[in-house]
């Protein structure tokens, strides 16, 4: 019998993409649902114990802790100016795409399997951008440090993580393969997911150019997710009649206003020299901090890597920049899972294999042990 001839599917299951970015990825979502099921089997065997009920494994618990609960509610009910109005800080895409496939499948499955699906079409992502620049040891260490960073677990969570890295992701590849349509569209699903998607017109602004030819319509692309924020714009205007709607809700329900960066990290430094006041100290102050200082490290090294793009640079100098000025930055080491430079730079480490092992099994078991706390209802960004 004769062989069948290679499929282009069956080629890119055997080649280096498939086994050192989408297969880890895929592992690492089935590893997490896997860890969801063994928290929450644990967490109710305890509770079980101490109140004398029957043990159980309670997944949909598991998968709807804190704004979980706010994406399926856009998604099952809009967004309204007199129940719960604080919604409206939260973009449209994802909730959109959890109505979509309500059609056919619970809402929390569905968040799942977006979450899932972006997080690997991400982690691929990251990959091509570090083979673009570097060795397949620099863009295999790139994709561990990626999974391995300690709230990456919300890149599987119903949350807007794994959805926003794949549009960045992307946007950054077709940037700079001079794909400047293509990129812009990526840049505008990124923006629909979270503000932080407009970060992207500096990056894609510079990739435009330094654009061979037709720099002009790549200019003109790269300003596309501005659209989406002016999408945004008029959805608080549909729901409230005010543009600018969501600044008031993010001050008055989520405890976040603009101050200068060296207010809001010299507040956390103070809080980090004080000490833990309160169980959730290492997550609300530690944390933050130390994900600021990953990503000045990383703005620098943008700006001086023979391995980095000026786009990279103000792409994470805007972000750093931003995020600086958040009054109450508790979910910025989240955050951080977007700013794809961050990944690029470790994967650096993995020239010192013995040093970039170490720190990837540290960065690993603060990971588990966070996604644990998150798994049983604690804090964890």
């Amino acid at each position: 019998m004769r062989a069948r001839p290679p499929t282009v599917v069956r080629d890119w299951l055997a080649g280096e993409e498939a086994r050192d970015a989408a297969l880890p990825a895929v592992a690492f979502v089935v590893a997490l649902h896997l860890l969801a099921v063994v928290s929450t089997a644990v967490a109710g065997t305890a509770g079980s114990v101490a109140g004398g009920a029957a043990p159980g494994v309670d997944l949909v618990a598991a998968w709807t802790h804190w704004d979980v609960g706010h994406y399926l509610g856009i998604a099952a009910d809009g967004y309204s100016a007199t129940q719960l109005p604080e919604r409206i800080v939260f973009f449209p895409l994802y909730p959109a795409l959890i109505r979509i496939g309500a059609l056919v499948a619970p809402p929390l499955a569905v968040a799942s399997a977006v979450s899932a699906v972006a997080t690997v079409v991400g982690v691929v992502g990251v990959y091509r951008l570090a083979r673009l620049d570097g060795s397949r040891t620099v863009a295999r260490w790139s994709v561990v440090f990626l999974l391995a960073y300690p709230a990456s677990f919300g890149l599987v969570a119903p949350y807007t993580e794994g959805l926003f890295l794949a549009a960045t992701a992307w946007t950054l590849l077709l940037a700079r393969r001079a794909l400047p349509g293509p990129a812009a569209l990526a840049g505008l699903l990124a923006a629909l997911a979270r503000l932080q998607g407009v970060f992207l017109v500096p990056a894609l602004l510079l990739e435009a150019l330094r654009a061979p030819r037709g720099r002009a319509a790549a200019v003109l692309a790269a300003l596309l997710p501005l659209v989406a924020f002016a999408i945004y714009l008029a959805l608080n205007v549909a729901v409230f009649g005010d543009p600018l709607a969501f600044l008031e809700m993010q001050r008055t329900y989520w405890f976040h206003e603009n101050a200068s960066p060296l207010t809001v990290i010299g507040g956390l430094v103070e809080g980090v020299i004080a000490g833990p006041s309160n169980g959730d100290w290492a997550t609300v102050v530690l944390a933050p901090l130390l994900a600021f200082g990953l990503l000045a490290v990383t703005s620098a090294w943008a700006l001086v890597s023979p391995r980095s793009r000026p786009s990279y640079a103000a792409y994470a100098i805007v972000t750093s920049i931003a995020l600086a000025t958040l009054t109450w930055p508790i979910s910025v080491p989240r955050y951080v899972l977007g700013v794809v430079p961050v990944f690029l730079m470790l994967g650096g480490l993995g020239r010192w294999p013995a040093a970039a092992a170490a720190a990837a099994v540290v960065s690993g078991t603060c990971m588990i042990v966070l996604a644990v706390v998150w798994f049983t209802g604690g804090w964890a960004f």
